[in-house]
């Protein structure tokens, strides 16, 4: 028989700090996805040249995955369903086509219109896998810090609607200081946060947004050997010219700071918000 009074209650649990403030949970996120990188370079700095050609950045994506389960687990206190294996080849898959798509589709529109002319191809080499590696590690880093951990966050704290279009507005500033961003560049790249996430939605998963962010910085950064954001154009498959005004050609930002681009990302994620919606996934605010 308990000998506690009939009336006794037991004491609220204190939330703990991480518990009540996102942001500090989203500082920690970030640090532990940054750390990753040091610890890669400590590992690779000694080893001659041509032993880092591409295992340095898929050590660099296996911590990062580890930093973000430890990071969900841990400190946000949820599983890291986004990373699920189950069915992960097939959503990745699709990325890659989707993004792959995207990007041959701009480059097509803009050969239509005499701003992308095709001159000649390269032949492939080992600076391929370096580049895949580089990007592989770019969207892996990029999608897990903002649509995992940052949209993540302001979801629960505000709802889905405007995680989505923060999350968004963040990784389109955060391209400012690249070569020749302006206003075009920013809208585009922020539309671009607001696709990845909308691809974070519409499957539930990172897969879908990985495939999808690696593929299209791939496709224009190799595949037509472009410039990506502002970073210098590395020899690829095929080389051409762009030429014409900024707002069609994208400049000196490359095609994200196209006019076309922005119509095509604004086709190619309104469905993915239509398929987020009907599957329920556009959450209210949760509390922090």
């Amino acid at each position: 028989m308990s000998s506690l009074s009939p009336n006794f209650r037991p004491l609220p649990t204190r939330p703990s700090m991480l518990q009540r403030h996102a942001l500090l949970r989203v500082l920690l996120g970030a640090l532990l996805m940054v750390a990753a990188m040091p610890v890669v370079m400590a590992l690779v700095g000694p080893l001659p040249k041509p032993m880092r050609l591409l295992w340095p950045n898929l050590l660099s994506i296996a911590l990062m995955g580890l930093a973000y389960r430890f990071y969900a687990l841990r400190i946000d206190r949820r599983d890291p369903a986004e990373f699920a294996l189950a069915g992960a080849g097939r959503e990745l898959g699709l990325g890659l086509l989707g993004g792959l798509a995207l990007v041959c589709l701009v480059f097509g529109a803009l050969a239509a219109l005499d701003v992308f002319r095709l001159q000649g191809m390269h032949g492939l080499g080992l600076a391929s896998l370096r580049f895949a590696g580089e990007m592989a590690m770019v969207a892996v880093f990029e999608d897990i810090l903002v649509r995992g951990i940052v949209f993540k966050a302001m979801e629960r704290w505000l709802g889905s609607l405007p995680a989505l279009f923060g999350s968004a507005l963040l990784f389109g500033l955060a391209h400012l200081p690249n070569e020749g961003a302006n206003p075009l560049s920013t809208l585009n790249v922020t539309l671009a946060g607001l696709f990845f996430a909308a691809a974070y939605l519409a499957s539930g998963r990172l897969w879908l947004g990985v495939g999808l962010h690696f593929a299209w910085n791939f496709s224009a950064g190799h595949l037509f050997s472009a410039v990506v954001s502002g970073h210098k154009a590395q020899p690829g498959l095929l080389y051409g010219e762009l030429v014409g005004p900024t707002w069609l050609s994208g400049g000196a930002f490359g095609i994200e700071a196209s006019a076309v681009t922005l119509l095509l990302l604004i086709a190619a994620t309104a469905p993915l918000l239509l398929i987020a919606q009907r599957r329920g996934r556009l959450l209210p605010r949760q509390g922090r």
